[in-house]
């Protein structure tokens, strides 16, 4: 009895072994559990945001390399990554059955329904890496030619730069009460031809060089008149100092005159012209009107040039009919027109001024008168001429004033 009852309690400890081995094997979906933490990384660079899907969820990295804890499935595991400078990836990852799984199956019972029901029996790979690829260059950028920088432009754009902020800044002196409108009109009057190239006597010269900041002139204005009020300072001083900024601004009157403009040959050079007349409209620096005053007689000159052109070159071809000579004898009488400080300077300046007046100016002759200036460079006055009588140079500078040309009768002599 006793070797039965010995044999009975082997049976039941082996048969408790064996009930507890099956209860592990049972439960290996606990041990392994229904997720699955794995490392997320980006190859060749790093910092990407990435979107995983499966059957059981969404899941989101913000930053690679990182670990993200997911939930197992039977179903695979799509990866989709991007930075934000434009790199991108995608990755597909297949799940399989993991190595507790089979414990279950030999172990029976209810783990192996759990397990694959669940997804718990099914891993990813220990590792999800997804190449990215470099964003594309944008479209065209290839194919478009670096642009040439034009010096001259850049030069003439600055120029005109220095001459808006010289007007403006006239504006500004008085709008603040510190000019008045006399003092206005005369010296936007006196320089308005360095804006207006074609349909105005030159302005004063060297005006496109930079000027003091609009700021600066108001603040030194206000301190000469609060000084003066304050009787810091006399009256004269006062005017000499008031004369010499506004003179340096835009001078009046007008000693030194620039030179004129390049003729117009071309319809390139109308079309540069007419573009830098426009922003000077739109600077406020000229009105609608001499903004198209301008641009009428820019437009004009170059048909004048191009029906001077095709006269010339049917002339050269034999087409054109002898000309009769039409001079007329030197009565001595013609119109003084500008002032230059060279004769070389007042000689280009009337071939432009011919060119812009063809009908007034166009069949006369050049004088040059000197008028010297002690312990100073002599100056140069144009005399056009000669003309019938008197009466003729004062119609003659009648018309011409129209144009804002300074003109009065003159003697004509070569």
């Amino acid at each position: 009895m006793r070797a039965d009852r010995g044999a009975t309690v082997r049976h039941f400890k082996a048969l408790g072994l064996l009930f507890v081995l099956t209860g592990l094997t049972g439960c290996a979906d606990i041990i392994s559990g229904e997720n699955q933490d794995i490392p997320v990384v980006t190859t060749p660079k790093i910092g990407a945001q990435c979107l995983l899907k499966n059957s059981r969820g969404t899941w989101e990295v913000r930053e690679t390399p990182a670990s993200i804890s997911l939930k197992r499935s039977t179903t695979p595991l799509t990866v989709s990554c991007h930075t934000e400078d434009g790199w991108q990836g995608e990755g597909l990852f297949d799940s399989s059955l993991n190595a507790p799984f089979y414990g279950n199956v030999l172990g029976g019972g209810i783990g192996v329904a759990v397990d694959t029901d669940t997804g718990a029996a099914y891993e990813y790979p220990e590792r999800l890496e997804v190449a990215l690829a470099a964003p594309p260059p944008p479209p065209d950028m290839r194919a478009i030619p670096a642009q040439k920088i034009d010096p001259e432009a850049d030069r003439v754009r600055q120029e005109d730069d220095n001459l808006i902020t010289r007007f403006q800044t006239l504006r500004t002196l008085l709008d603040e009460g510190l000019i008045t409108r006399d003092e206005y009109n005369n010296r936007r009057g006196a320089n308005l031809g360095v804006l207006l190239h074609y349909g105005l006597v030159p302005g004063a010269r060297d005006l496109t060089r930079p000027a003091p900041p609009p700021r600066t002139l108001v603040q030194r204005l206000r301190y000469l008149a609060a000084a003066y009020s304050e009787h810091s300072i006399s009256a004269s001083e006062q005017a000499a100092e008031r004369a010499v900024i506004l003179d340096g601004l835009l001078p009046y009157p007008v000693a030194r005159r620039a030179d004129p403009p390049p003729p117009i040959t071309d319809q390139m050079q109308l079309g540069a012209e007419i573009g830098r007349i426009e922003r000077l409209r739109v600077a406020d620096v000229i009105t609608d009107t001499e903004a198209t005053r301008e641009k009428a007689k820019a437009s004009q000159l170059l048909q004048a040039s191009i029906a001077a052109a095709d006269a010339a070159a049917r002339a050269a071809a034999g087409m054109a009919a002898t000309r009769v000579s039409t001079a007329l004898p030197n009565t001595g009488i013609g119109v003084g027109l500008s002032v230059h400080n060279s004769e070389a300077q007042a000689r280009r300046a009337w071939v432009g001024l011919q060119k812009a007046h063809p009908a007034e100016l166009g069949q006369l002759g050049l004088s040059l008168k000197k008028i010297p200036r002690p312990h100073r460079p002599t100056h140069y006055q144009i005399v056009a001429g000669p003309l019938p009588d008197h009466d003729a140079a004062i119609s003659l500078c009648k018309s011409l004033r129209k144009a804002d040309l300074s003109c009065d009768a003159a003697a004509f002599g070569e």
